[in-house]
């Protein structure tokens, strides 16, 4: 039985990705009224049911499901069974994911339509808390968001199966070493996927679907790889880690340690205090 909670609803947006909002919300007696949105709302149920109609059909949606309502799709909303909802939505612009879906599929229509309104899928699911995450906490860059909103528009169309699947490239392509190139003498400085895609000349949204293909790594994780390789030199010759963590365009210490502790086990003064004595 779930205690009664007030009613909030929380809206935030993605200041490094422009099209994305985020509605963390709390429900224990409202009900929304019929509507639709012009963007794509994906959500899921965190605690509690959450019971909706949508094209003449009524569905329960519980944690571990996925909530989907296209551009114009009237539905209406409220918790189910006497208990208290929580879940989080994201509202995605066409503008701006539209042409991520085109990107990543066989189809050169510019616009789509999803037919499942309530499923479980759990990469999608993931996908779409992490996008919450990233847009509702501090410290994360825009090429975090860009390629997992990419993510989300690739694993929709797995799931309408339109999916066109990555090449991978034995041979790497001039313009995408001159990217490599950029990034490794920019490695100081915030770089965004509108930087990398005009040094190649290409879209933002075909660049960031090759880019993986050219070097297997997505563009933010090639950045912070080689961001921490750079650390690891510096912590080598008794730098500080606190300006260490300044100087790689890392928001502070903390935030350095969490990624440097992925790639090496220890944290970089545990790794500096083994090699210099």
């Amino acid at each position: 039985m779930s205690t009664t909670q007030e009613n909030n609803f929380e809206f935030m947006s993605a200041e490094h990705c422009a099209g994305v909002m985020v509605l963390n919300a709390v429900m224990s007696d409202f009900s929304y009224g019929k509507h639709a949105h012009e963007e794509l709302a994906i959500g899921i149920p965190l605690e509690g049911v959450q019971e909706f109609s949508c094209k003449g059909s009524r569905f329960r949606g519980s944690p571990g499901s996925l909530i989907l309502l296209n551009p114009g799709d009237v539905h209406n909303g409220n918790p189910g069974d006497n208990s208290t909802l929580r879940y989080t939505m994201l509202y995605l612009s066409q503008k701006e994911f539209y042409p991520l879906i085109q990107c990543a599929t066989k189809s050169d229509k510019s616009v789509c339509r999803v037919m499942e309104n309530h499923f479980t899928d759990h990469v999608l699911h993931s996908l779409v808390l992490n996008m919450s995450h990233l847009v509702t906490g501090a410290n994360n860059s825009a090429l975090e968001y860009e390629w997992c909103l990419y993510e989300i528009a690739k694993r929709l169309t797995q799931r309408m199966g339109t999916f066109q699947p990555d090449i991978w490239a034995d041979r790497k392509d001039t313009l995408f070493l001159k990217a490599k190139e950029y990034i490794y003498d920019n490695i100081k400085q915030g770089i965004s996927i509108d930087d990398l895609s005009s040094v190649v000349h290409m879209s933002k949204y075909h660049f960031i679907r090759l880019f993986r293909s050219q070097f297997g790594l997505p563009p933010h994780k090639l950045i912070l790889n080689h961001r921490i390789n750079r650390v690891r030199a510096a912590l080598e010759t008794g730098a500080s880690p606190t300006e260490v963590a300044l100087d790689f365009g890392f928001f502070d210490v903390s935030h350095m340690n969490r990624h440097f502790k992925k790639s090496y086990g220890i944290t970089p003064k545990q790794y500096q205090k083994q090699l210099v004595k």
